[in-house]
């Protein structure tokens, strides 16, 4: 946080990530499940939800509970386990749609 105070504009986009009620979601964790058949094991790549969706995946959370931040595009997609995507509240919208995911 102290280094935060030095580059204030990085705060001001931190600070702008924040959720603010259901239509201001810019960050949703996903559990694989919902994305895929985790049947046969996928990539971030195979997803491609940037192309489809216009959402980033800037975290992962595997089975055992321990986050990989900005995680890369040939990281395995494990079940039980889940991604943490940032975007527009469109696309956060989208991505729900396109994967028939219920926002709880």
């Amino acid at each position: 946080m102290a280094s935060l105070v030095v580059v204030p504009d990085l705060f001001e986009f931190i600070d702008n990530l924040s959720i603010v009620g259901e239509t201001n979601i810019n960050l949703e964790e996903i559990l694989i499940e919902k994305l895929y058949d985790t049947s046969e094991i996928k990539t971030i790549r195979d997803l491609d939800l940037r192309k489809k969706t216009g959402c980033n995946v800037i975290g992962y959370k595997n089975e055992e509970g321990e986050y990989l931040i900005n995680p890369e595009a040939d990281l395995k997609l494990m079940p039980n386990s889940k991604i943490i995507v940032l975007g527009r509240p469109e696309q956060i919208q989208k991505l729900n749609s396109i994967y028939n995911i219920e926002v709880e």
